[in-house]
């Protein structure tokens, strides 16, 4: 079978198969199928239906600027603060709706680190900084997807690091996204934001206005 999520169903569903006859009849039916999983090497993961490589061929900024600007308020604006900070979506979520807390100035200051996956900071753009007044669960996931506009929106966190990073600096783009910062670099590019703040906010500027418009309603 293809690498799939059907694929990944059948072989969960045989694996539960297994540990149920071995506790019912004290076998090791599912040490054995596990042993055959690995001889065979067959693994325990599905690839992405969607090649990000080709994705970005497909997925232009304008075409996924197109596709934000149809979604209902709420979502347009929290998918807007995803492209423009460039952060992973849990860490979207959460800073999104600790939005007043953690904006200083235009800058929202994290240092949050998650095992391998670490957020420092990320620039807050003026035109979406009053607009982020009202919070956003996991639902999101089901509103913006493959099957709603044709991308995850992790999608958008890669547009963010070639826009900041062929537009504004390479090695910032890194740090906003988590690739570099120990605590020592923090005390470079920190100053640095503030350095190159305008013209970040330059980049999205426009981007911003034809998407928000004039709209304030909550949906």
């Amino acid at each position: 079978m293809p690498p799939t999520r059907k694929k990944l169903d059948v072989i969960k569903c045989v694996a539960n198969l297994t540990r149920y006859l071995d506790i019912r009849n004290d076998t090791t039916l599912h040490e054995e199928f596990t042993a055959w999983l690995k001889r065979k090497e067959i693994k325990w993961s599905i690839k992405p239906t969607i090649d990000n490589y080709h994705l970005s061929e497909k997925q232009t900024l304008e075409n996924v600027v197109e596709t934000i600007r149809k979604l209902p308020y709420r979502y347009k604006i929290f998918a807007l603060f995803v492209l423009v900070s460039g952060l992973r979506t849990e860490e979207a979520i959460r800073a999104f709706n600790n939005h007043s807390s953690l904006c200083h100035g235009g800058i929202m200051e994290l240092f949050w680190d998650r095992g391998t996956k670490k957020a420092n900071a990320v620039f807050c753009h003026p035109l979406l900084h009053d607009k982020i007044n009202f919070k956003m669960s996991r639902l999101i996931y089901t509103k913006i997807g493959k099957r709603t506009v044709g991308y995850e929106l992790r999608f958008l966190r890669k547009l963010n690091f070639t826009m900041v990073a062929t537009e504004v600096d390479p090695l910032l783009a890194e740090f906003m996204q988590g690739r570099r910062g120990n605590v020592s670099q923090r005390h470079y590019f920190l100053p640095s934001m503030e350095r190159f703040k305008k013209k970040y906010e330059i980049l999205w500027s426009e981007l911003l206005s034809n998407c928000i418009g004039n709209t304030t309603e909550i949906i």
